[in-house]
């Protein structure tokens, strides 16, 4: 009878392995193979294709659809197992309305390991801070905005955009890139924070609120005064971070409004304080950019700010909120208007920490062309 009951086991064991679970239906998932995947009017691969989705496009997934014994696909050799599944594109919904559409589901996943290439530039708005003037994208432009107009719930973050990478090329472009062949090439300017020196914090009472609320004094005009420095206890508290001081502005650094992200400059001479940037800043070794950027959990996007960077006045500015990635390493310059920067996938932002497929660091070049 045991042995009766291993051989049972192990025929359900076999048969699992061609058993893969079924996709939640009124989902979206991204398209993962890299050559892309052939959308069908049918469920198997003789029915004709409609069209051809690149990697990183998203689909919502509508029916599973039952299979009769177990069904496969050759993929480089090998046979790779699923299932066939209804879906619905996530834009251009007009398009494909005349029939039903399916999909290979082993191709078909929640999170991406890798940036689609042609997705990088994809952004929901670009601002013109300098000209005061607000530059609302074209249709097909902007990812998110094309989620809306379709009235489709996915929060799309990866269909092939062209138009987004053509309005920036004046401004600026990324391509994936091995940060090894650029450390050698990593430049030192003369606008390096500096966060040696660290003021001392002592605490700060509040009543009304169960919080450790800290402040501290900055130094300045040569130590024969200071500023004081307070955690902001309103109604949209945040405490007060120091980062450091950048000697070529003769300013320490700290940050503002935590809601916008803000990074404020404290004159170590005059104490007088003024906004820097949104975002953590980095400028460039000559001092020509500034670039600043930061997450903003509200809309799941990364803020990114590019200007020319003077003290007196803003020459040209813009500001852009991508939706393709997020920044997770190292920041540092190879030029005056290039830059190393590390990001992940935007989808990986939502994913437990503990996980253990997480994305490795991916870094994209940044050249300004402005």
């Amino acid at each position: 009878m045991k042995a009766n009951l291993n051989h049972l086991l192990l025929v359900v064991f076999l048969c699992s392995a061609f058993v893969k679970a079924q996709l939640k239906t009124n989902t979206c998932y991204f398209i993962n193979a890299e050559n892309g995947l052939n959308l069908r009017e049918g469920p198997s691969l003789s029915h004709k294709i409609a069209g051809k989705y690149r990697y990183g496009t998203q689909v919502k997934v509508i029916e599973n659809v039952p299979s009769v014994g177990k069904t496969y696909v050759i993929d480089d050799g090998k046979k790779v197992y699923g299932s066939w599944v209804r879906v619905e594109p996530t834009f251009n919904n007009d398009y494909y309305n005349k029939t039903k559409l399916y999909l290979f589901d082993a191709y078909l996943s929640k999170h991406l390991t890798k940036i689609p290439p042609q997705s990088l530039h994809n952004f929901v708005e670009l601002y013109d801070s300098a000209a005061l003037d607000e530059y609302s994208p074209a249709t097909g432009v902007s990812s998110r905005r094309g989620m809306w107009e379709t009235g489709n719930q996915c929060d799309v973050r990866y269909e092939y955009n062209p138009a987004a990478k053509e309005v920036l090329k004046d401004i600026i472009q990324f391509e994936v890139v091995n940060k090894e062949d650029y450390i050698n090439q990593k430049m030192i300017g003369n606008y390096e924070i500096d966060a040696s020196w660290q003021p001392k914090k002592f605490k700060l009472e509040n009543e009304y609120r169960p919080v450790d609320w800290k402040q501290y004094y900055l130094p300045i005009n040569k130590g024969k005064d200071s500023v004081l420095i307070m955690d902001n206890q309103g109604e949209w508290a945040s405490e007060t971070e120091y980062y450091g001081q950048i000697e070529e502005l003769d300013s320490y650094l700290i940050s503002g409004f935590a809601e916008d992200a803000e990074v404020v400059l404290v004159n170590r001479t005059t104490g007088k304080q003024s906004i820097l940037s949104s975002g953590f800043p980095s400028i460039s070794p000559k001092g020509e950019y500034l670039v600043a950027e930061y997450y903003n959990g509200f809309d799941n996007t990364t803020y990114f700010t590019l200007r020319e960077f003077n003290e007196q006045a803003i020459s040209r500015s813009y500001f852009m909120s991508f939706t393709s990635w997020i920044t997770a390493g190292d920041f540092f310059w190879i030029k005056e208007n290039e830059f190393i920067i590390g990001v992940l996938p935007m989808d990986r932002v939502l994913r437990n920490s503990n996980s253990s497929s997480m994305s490795k660091i991916i870094y994209l070049k940044g050249k300004i062309q402005f």
